[in-house]
Parts: C-alpha cells; structure tokens; sequence
C-alpha cells in the first residue's frame, strides 16, 4: 500500500510517497500569495504515484484557502494537464477545485 505523508511549514508543501519503508516519490509546492499556489517539484516511480502527490499537494492548497496553482514542474507534465492544468502564457495553470473535481471526462469535454 502506497502512504502519502505530508511536511507543511509555513508557506511550503512537500509530500512524500512510501510503499513498503521505501520513498517512491515526492512532491513540493509553495503557497505564494492568499490565493495562488506554485507546483515545483514531481518525482515518482510511475504515474499513478504522481497524480497521487500532486493530488496530495493541490488538496493541502485547497484547505488553506488557495484557490490557483501553476505548475512549473519539469516532468508529469501529461499528468498535469489529464488533472485539468492549461497553457497559460508559457506556464502550466489550474483553479484547484476544478484540478480537484475528477477526471470523468466532463473536463476534456468542456476544454474542447
């Protein structure tokens, strides 16, 4: 079983990812302003844990109230915009709740 543990201080997000004792990935984001976020940082052994850390991070956004998060991450970009992230002016950007809201494929349909 994968375990998602979180470190939180002050305006920095990192969660890590666990099976077994062993660290399977990570993922760092900051708290920028009373409404934005900035995803830094995915490392994963495979995709499913990635989404699962982002996830994690965005979901720690939301429960401070973040409302925005640009994802500036160099790898799980394809992660990023299946959770909904869009251009926006050369950067990676998603409203949290909408990130958040599933991937049933209403958004594919909305973004088309």
């Amino acid at each position: 079983m994968i375990e998602f543990k979180p470190q939180i201080k002050d305006n920095l997000v990192i969660y890590s990812s666990y099976e077994n004792d062993k660290q399977t990935g990570r993922v760092t984001l900051t708290l920028d302003t009373a409404t934005r976020s900035t995803l830094h940082l995915v490392e994963a052994d495979n995709d499913e844990t990635a989404e699962g850390l982002i996830r994690s991070a965005l979901t720690a956004a939301a429960n401070r109230n973040i409302f925005a998060c640009d994802y500036i991450a160099e790898n799980y970009k394809e992660i990023a915009k299946r959770l909904g992230f869009t251009d926006n002016k050369g950067k990676l950007y998603g409203e949290i709740p909408f990130l958040l809201g599933g991937c049933c494929g209403c958004k594919y349909n909305q973004m088309s």
